[in-house]
């Protein structure tokens, strides 16, 4: 858990074993680190350098040797709330600055289990942009990347059971399954009809957001568009075929 929780705050996974294992030894050389760790030496003590300069910690001579300790959590923190807060002030500028590009459609590709998983993340925090409007999806998830399967079950939807943010999802009779799966957050229309067939997942979000997910294996990727009329033309065939078949 800590290991993840350091991940989340910027860490790679190295930094964070090392980090927790310099809490732990407090002042120790990069040679007793490593020991620790059954890590190289010199790799360890390249990891150091980076992180001191990060401000994960600090580097100091004790009896003639450089040795190692952690910055504490608490001023991690404070370190993290003091950036987030001129984070939030410079806001409206950065706003500006993307509002330039006008109407103008972007388009985002994400390939790799990694990216799709932070794409996935980035969907359930666009929340807070939804205007009490529910997310809308097209899904269909039967032939799913067995990885990505697990990372959905165990810290996806936990993570987007934090927002109380509905889901309204229409999905073919051959996988009515999926409303079992999320009857707490979702409201499902499920279409008996054949010619209804889908192989991946249309995500309609946020303010002016469409997401095309692929499962499968060996094609799992994600494909973001951001445009307002593309996004009102999706939502109007999804609101139509719900209102026609509800």
């Amino acid at each position: 858990m800590l290991l993840e929780i350091l991940q989340e705050y910027g860490f790679s996974e190295k930094e964070a074993k090392i980090y927790l294992v310099c809490l732990e030894l407090e002042n120790s050389p990069a040679s007793r680190i490593a020991r620790h760790l059954w890590e190289n030496r010199i790799t360890v003590y390249s990891t150091l350098k980076e992180m001191s300069k990060k401000w994960y910690i600090k580097e100091f001579i004790k009896n003639k040797v450089r040795s190692y300790t952690a910055v504490p959590a608490d001023k991690l923190l404070q370190e993290k709330e003091f950036k987030l807060e001129n984070f939030k002030k410079a806001l409206p500028e950065f706003l500006a600055i993307n509002n330039k590009s006008g109407s103008k459609a972007k388009v985002y590709f994400y390939e790799w289990l990694e990216q799709t998983k932070n794409l996935f993340k980035e969907i359930a925090l666009e929340a807070d942009n939804m205007w009490n409007e529910p997310f809308r999806t097209f899904v269909w998830t039967t032939d799913i990347d067995p990885e990505f399967q697990e990372f959905l079950e165990k810290e996806f939807v936990p993570f987007r059971m934090k927002y109380n943010t509905k889901t309204e999802a229409i999905v073919p009779s051959s996988h009515s399954k999926y409303t079992d799966y999320h009857k707490d957050s979702h409201d499902t229309l499920i279409i008996e009809d054949p010619i209804f067939e889908m192989g991946n997942e249309i995500v309609i979000y946020g303010k002016n957001k469409v997401a095309i997910l692929m499962y499968k294996p060996g094609e799992l990727s994600g494909l973001v568009i951001e445009s307002s009329t593309l996004h009102k033309w999706l939502t109007s065939i999804f609101r139509l075929i719900w209102k026609t078949f509800i």
